[in-house]
C-alpha cells in the first residue's frame, strides 16, 4: 500500500516536511506527489452537470532525510514554493479559468478589484476584504496539502519468455 500523509511544514531551500517517517515505511529516495485533498470539480460544458473531481498535482518531492515520525523531501526542479498572496495578474488568470469552466469561455474577468492608480499590493488588500479572508495561491505547495507515494510502473516489454 502506498504511503500517504500531509505537508507538515515548509522549509527554505525548496524543502517540505512530511508527517510520515521511518515507522510509516518511508525511505530515503522515495518520491511523493503533493496535491490538494478532495480535488477540483469538473463541469460538463454542454449540460452544466458535474462530472466528478480530478486531483491537481502541485509538485513532486524526493525524500532526502528520514526520521522516526517525519521525512524531509526536496521539491523537484521547476516546482514553486508558496509566495503569499497571488498578484493581480495571477488572480485574474485563475478567476478567468474558473469562471470559464463554470459559465463558458465567453465570460471575461477584467480589472477585478482594481481602482485606477491603485498598486497591486493595495488591490490584494481590497480583494481580501471583498472575499472575507486572505488570498492564497492554490497552485503552490502549502501546509496541510496531501502527499502520496508515487509508485513507478514498469511497462512490460515483450521478450523471449514473455
Amino acid at each position: 500500500m502506498a504511503v500517504e500523509g500531509k505537508v507538515a511544514k515548509i522549509l527554505g531551500n525548496n524543502e517540505i516536511v512530511i508527517n510520515r517517517g521511518r515507522i510509516d515505511s518511508v525511505r530515503h529516495g522515495m518520491v511523493f506527489e503533493v496535491f490538494t485533498e478532495g480535488g477540483e470539480e469538473v463541469w460538463d460544458p454542454d449540460t452544466g452537470e458535474t462530472l466528478g473531481t480530478v486531483e491537481d498535482v502541485k509538485a513532486k518531492a524526493e525524500v532526502t532525510e528520514v526520521k522516526d515520525r517525519l521525512a524531509i523531501a526536496r521539491l523537484q526542479s521547476g516546482q514553486q514554493m508558496p509566495l503569499g498572496a497571488a498578484g493581480m495578474g495571477e488572480m485574474q488568470e485563475q478567476l478567468q479559468r474558473m469562471f470559464g469552466q463554470m459559465f463558458g469561455d465567453d465570460v471575461r474577468v477584467q480589472g477585478f478589484g482594481m481602482n485606477p492608480g491603485q498598486s497591486d499590493d493595495d488591490s490584494d488588500d481590497d480583494l481580501e476584504s471583498m472575499i472575507g479572508g486572505p488570498l492564497k495561491d492554490l497552485s503552490q505547495v502549502q501546509v496541510g496539502d496531501a502527499v502520496r507515494e508515487v509508485r513507478e510502473t514498469q511497462s512490460r516489454k515483450p521478450g523471449r519468455f514473455g
